[in-house]
């Protein structure tokens, strides 16, 4: 069997820079906390135009980040689309590019995050979970797949790895995820790479005094936005498909080889 094992890498970045200046990027789910301060990052440092998708009608919330955001760059663009219905994001992406000209990346940000243990979950809390990764994923492939773009990339988590209990659902979506953007990137015209984030405890839905006591349990410390885009760039500039980033609060033990027969990612 292959297995899959966390290794500490020091990526080497190539010269080419991750995004282009005044680009156009669509981010499904990206109204939504770290897409929000992906955006912020985007628009400071590169004039992008960012496009969010997102299933709720634009709401007194999203366009209080749109007028905040436009302060640093173009203002984000919000279609509400549901992105596990093909038509419904297709008609997005048809809007993308009427009103912008064209696309140059696509983000899957997307996420429900229903905690709770598995013998206290009903079906219809478990599936929505796994939707927003499963669903939107294959989604995004069909429909954007056949533009010309930088890259796909797609945010996931190290709940790949870890799978916290409470977090089937989350966890469950994350490995399909991660696969799938592995099967992508290796038959996809385009580059795709998958970013496995540890715990952001200053924006999204995992901040907040519960999460910050339970990461301190497990001994993880909060990622930070500046920190964050160091390592995302990383990701998009140097040759691995595939990066994991946690912030611990001790450091790790050494890295045991695999065993034989074992496969490193």
């Amino acid at each position: 069997w292959y297995r899959q094992h966390l290794r500490p890498v020091t990526p080497a970045l190539d010269t080419a820079p991750a995004y282009r200046q005044h680009g156009v990027y669509v981010d499904i789910g990206g109204a939504g906390g770290i897409g929000q301060a992906w955006s912020e990052h985007v628009l400071r440092q590169h004039g992008a135009q960012v496009v969010w998708i997102g299933r709720r009608a634009a709401d007194a919330g999203i366009r209080s980040a749109i007028d905040r955001l436009s302060q640093h760059g173009p203002a984000p663009h919000y279609i509400a689309a549901d992105a596990t219905d093909r038509a419904a994001l297709q008609a997005a992406c048809d809007e993308v590019q009427r009103r912008f000209g064209r696309i140059h990346g696509v983000v899957q940000s997307a996420l429900v995050l229903g905690d709770q243990g598995l013998a206290g979950m009903d079906e219809a809390r478990f599936a929505a979970s796994l939707a927003s990764k499963v669903d939107v994923s294959v989604r995004m492939a069909q429909v954007f797949g056949a533009l010309d773009l930088d890259f796909a990339l797609f945010f996931s988590s190290v709940q790949s790895f870890f799978r916290s209990p409470g977090q089937s659902n989350y966890a469950a979506g994350c490995v399909f995820k991660d696969a799938f953007a592995q099967a992508l990137g290796r038959h996809g015209a385009c580059c795709v790479k998958v970013m496995n984030w540890g715990w952001w405890g200053s924006v999204g839905v995992a901040a907040g005094e519960v999460y910050e006591a339970r990461m301190k349990q497990y001994g993880l410390a909060s990622i930070e936005p500046d920190e964050g885009w160091q390592a995302l760039e990383a990701l998009l500039r140097g040759p691995h498909r595939q990066l994991a980033l946690l912030k611990t609060t001790a450091p790790l033990p050494p890295a045991r080889p695999p065993r034989d027969g074992g496969a490193e990612r």
